[in-house]
């Protein structure tokens, strides 16, 4: 009995740092996309500035 309920709680432990890490890279990889964004939008505007 034991020894199911330490795999119970390993499996969940597992899943919870799976959900973490997952939320974490995609948090991630939405802060790339903005920062990517915000670039691109500056960098457009003093091009458009100069010419």
């Amino acid at each position: 009995m034991i020894h199911l309920t330490l795999i119970i709680v390993d499996f969940l432990t597992g899943l919870l740092a799976a959900g973490a890490w997952a939320l974490a890279s995609a948090g991630g990889a939405i802060a790339a996309l903005l920062g990517g964004g915000l670039v691109s939008a500056s960098l457009f505007r003093k091009w458009r500035k100069r010419g």
